[in-house]
Protein backbone atom coordinates (compact mmCIF):
# COMPACT_ATOMS: atom_id res chain seq x y z
CA UNK A 1 0.00 0.00 0.00
CA UNK A 2 0.77 3.54 -0.75
CA UNK A 3 0.16 6.85 0.25
CA UNK A 4 0.25 9.61 -1.93
CA UNK A 5 0.17 13.18 -0.95
CA UNK A 6 -0.89 16.07 -3.86
CA UNK A 7 0.86 16.43 -6.73
CA UNK A 8 2.72 20.18 -7.25
CA UNK A 9 4.46 21.93 -10.22
CA UNK A 10 7.88 22.65 -9.33
CA UNK A 11 9.34 26.22 -10.43
CA UNK A 12 11.67 26.48 -13.55
CA UNK A 13 14.87 23.83 -13.27
CA UNK A 14 17.75 23.10 -15.41
CA UNK A 15 17.08 19.84 -17.11
CA UNK A 16 20.73 17.35 -16.53
CA UNK A 17 18.87 14.70 -18.59
CA UNK A 18 16.29 13.34 -19.75
CA UNK A 19 14.69 9.97 -21.28
CA UNK A 20 11.32 11.90 -22.19
CA UNK A 21 11.55 11.20 -26.58
CA UNK A 22 11.87 7.41 -25.94
CA UNK A 23 11.42 5.44 -22.89
CA UNK A 24 13.81 4.06 -21.14
CA UNK A 25 14.85 0.20 -21.52
CA UNK A 26 18.24 -0.10 -19.37
CA UNK A 27 17.03 -3.14 -17.45
CA UNK A 28 14.48 -4.74 -19.64
CA UNK A 29 11.16 -3.76 -21.34
CA UNK A 30 8.99 -4.25 -18.55
CA UNK A 31 10.71 -1.53 -16.51
CA UNK A 32 10.64 0.75 -19.45
CA UNK A 33 9.74 3.99 -18.31
CA UNK A 34 10.12 7.82 -19.08
CA UNK A 35 12.15 9.81 -17.18
CA UNK A 36 13.98 13.06 -16.66
CA UNK A 37 16.54 14.07 -14.15
CA UNK A 38 16.89 17.75 -13.07
CA UNK A 39 19.08 19.99 -11.22
CA UNK A 40 17.90 20.67 -7.56
CA UNK A 41 17.33 24.07 -7.15
CA UNK A 42 17.01 26.32 -3.27
CA UNK A 43 12.79 26.40 -3.92
CA UNK A 44 13.05 22.74 -4.84
CA UNK A 45 14.81 21.32 -2.12
CA UNK A 46 12.40 23.19 0.09
CA UNK A 47 9.41 22.06 -1.49
CA UNK A 48 11.08 18.08 -0.87
CA UNK A 49 12.03 19.00 2.86
CA UNK A 50 8.29 19.69 3.44
CA UNK A 51 7.13 16.88 1.32
CA UNK A 52 9.49 14.55 3.46
CA UNK A 53 8.12 16.09 6.45
CA UNK A 54 4.08 16.12 5.34
CA UNK A 55 4.71 12.21 4.63
CA UNK A 56 6.89 11.70 7.65
CA UNK A 57 8.73 9.40 4.63
CA UNK A 58 12.51 8.05 5.69
CA UNK A 59 14.13 9.61 2.53
CA UNK A 60 13.77 10.33 -1.39
CA UNK A 61 13.88 7.64 -3.93
CA UNK A 62 15.80 9.30 -7.31
CA UNK A 63 17.52 11.90 -4.99
CA UNK A 64 21.63 11.75 -5.47
CA UNK A 65 24.77 14.16 -6.05
CA UNK A 66 26.75 14.15 -8.53
CA UNK A 67 30.69 14.10 -9.03
CA UNK A 68 30.46 18.18 -8.53
CA UNK A 69 28.16 17.95 -5.27
CA UNK A 70 25.16 18.89 -7.87
CA UNK A 71 22.48 17.60 -6.29
CA UNK A 72 20.35 16.07 -8.73
CA UNK A 73 16.13 14.38 -9.08
CA UNK A 74 15.21 11.95 -11.18
CA UNK A 75 11.00 11.71 -11.99
CA UNK A 76 9.88 8.21 -13.96
CA UNK A 77 6.78 7.84 -15.26
CA UNK A 78 5.56 4.27 -16.90
CA UNK A 79 2.07 5.79 -17.23
CA UNK A 80 2.72 6.60 -21.53
CA UNK A 81 4.69 3.64 -21.89
CA UNK A 82 1.72 1.36 -20.43
CA UNK A 83 -0.38 3.39 -23.07
CA UNK A 84 2.33 2.47 -26.08
CA UNK A 85 3.49 5.94 -26.25
CA UNK A 86 6.83 6.40 -27.23
CA UNK A 87 7.46 10.09 -26.52
CA UNK A 88 6.64 11.64 -23.05
CA UNK A 89 3.94 14.00 -23.95
CA UNK A 90 5.57 17.67 -22.96
CA UNK A 91 4.01 21.43 -23.19
CA UNK A 92 5.57 24.74 -24.12
CA UNK A 93 6.09 27.89 -22.50
CA UNK A 94 2.27 28.49 -23.06
CA UNK A 95 0.82 25.56 -22.11
CA UNK A 96 0.43 24.04 -25.39
CA UNK A 97 0.95 20.55 -26.61
CA UNK A 98 4.19 20.02 -28.17
CA UNK A 99 6.32 16.79 -29.81
CA UNK A 100 9.10 18.62 -28.56
CA UNK A 101 10.94 16.68 -25.51
CA UNK A 102 13.83 18.48 -23.05
CA UNK A 103 17.46 17.77 -23.02
CA UNK A 104 20.49 18.60 -20.72
CA UNK A 105 20.76 22.45 -20.69
CA UNK A 106 17.06 23.27 -21.54
CA UNK A 107 14.69 24.70 -18.31
CA UNK A 108 11.47 23.04 -17.71
CA UNK A 109 8.79 23.12 -15.36
CA UNK A 110 7.19 19.52 -13.93
CA UNK A 111 4.27 18.48 -12.29
CA UNK A 112 5.36 15.67 -9.33
CA UNK A 113 2.87 13.55 -7.72
CA UNK A 114 4.95 12.13 -4.48
CA UNK A 115 3.90 8.77 -2.89
CA UNK A 116 5.31 7.10 0.45
CA UNK A 117 5.96 3.54 0.01
CA UNK A 118 5.07 1.79 2.65
CA UNK A 119 7.89 -0.91 1.87
CA UNK A 120 10.44 1.33 3.71
CA UNK A 121 8.87 4.67 3.96
CA UNK A 122 10.79 6.21 1.60
CA UNK A 123 9.13 8.96 -0.71
CA UNK A 124 9.04 9.04 -4.58
CA UNK A 125 8.33 11.94 -6.96
CA UNK A 126 6.37 10.45 -10.53
CA UNK A 127 6.50 12.69 -13.09
CA UNK A 128 2.96 13.78 -14.63
CA UNK A 129 4.42 16.75 -16.64
CA UNK A 130 6.66 18.34 -18.47
CA UNK A 131 6.46 22.07 -19.54
CA UNK A 132 9.32 23.25 -21.71
CA UNK A 133 9.98 26.88 -20.49
CA UNK A 134 13.42 27.45 -22.21
CA UNK A 135 15.84 25.76 -25.00
CA UNK A 136 19.06 25.38 -24.51
CA UNK A 137 20.50 27.65 -26.99
CA UNK A 138 24.35 27.56 -25.53
CA UNK A 139 26.07 27.16 -28.45
CA UNK A 140 23.62 28.65 -31.06
CA UNK A 141 23.73 24.85 -33.13
CA UNK A 142 27.95 25.27 -33.73
CA UNK A 143 28.41 22.02 -31.51
CA UNK A 144 30.20 24.70 -28.98
CA UNK A 145 33.05 25.42 -31.51
CA UNK A 146 33.47 29.13 -32.93
CA UNK A 147 33.61 29.67 -36.71
CA UNK A 148 37.32 30.15 -38.26
CA UNK A 149 38.83 30.51 -41.68
CA UNK A 150 39.65 26.66 -42.82
CA UNK A 151 38.08 24.16 -44.82
CA UNK A 152 34.47 24.68 -45.56
CA UNK A 153 32.59 21.63 -47.02
CA UNK A 154 30.07 22.95 -49.35
CA UNK A 155 28.26 19.85 -50.32
CA UNK A 156 31.59 18.46 -52.63
CA UNK A 157 33.44 16.54 -50.15
CA UNK A 158 31.56 13.81 -49.74
CA UNK A 159 30.74 13.71 -53.89
CA UNK A 160 34.65 13.99 -54.41
CA UNK A 161 35.36 11.48 -51.85
CA UNK A 162 32.69 8.93 -53.75
CA UNK A 163 34.02 9.79 -56.78
CA UNK A 164 37.66 8.98 -56.01
CA UNK A 165 36.85 5.44 -54.19
CA UNK A 166 35.02 4.25 -57.31
CA UNK A 167 37.91 5.12 -59.63
CA UNK A 168 41.84 4.26 -57.49
CA UNK A 169 42.44 1.16 -55.38
CA UNK A 170 42.55 1.95 -51.62
CA UNK A 171 46.40 0.84 -50.50
CA UNK A 172 45.59 -1.13 -47.65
Amino acid sequence: MTTKLKPFTTGTLTARWSHLHAPDVKFGEDAANHSITVIVDEDLQKQLNDMVKEADASKINGLREDDEGVTLLKAKSKTWVKKGNQTFPCRDAKAQPTTVTPFGGDHVRLRLSPVKLTRDGSLSFFLNGCQIIERNQVDGGTGGFEPTDGFVDNGLADTEMASEESTEDIPF
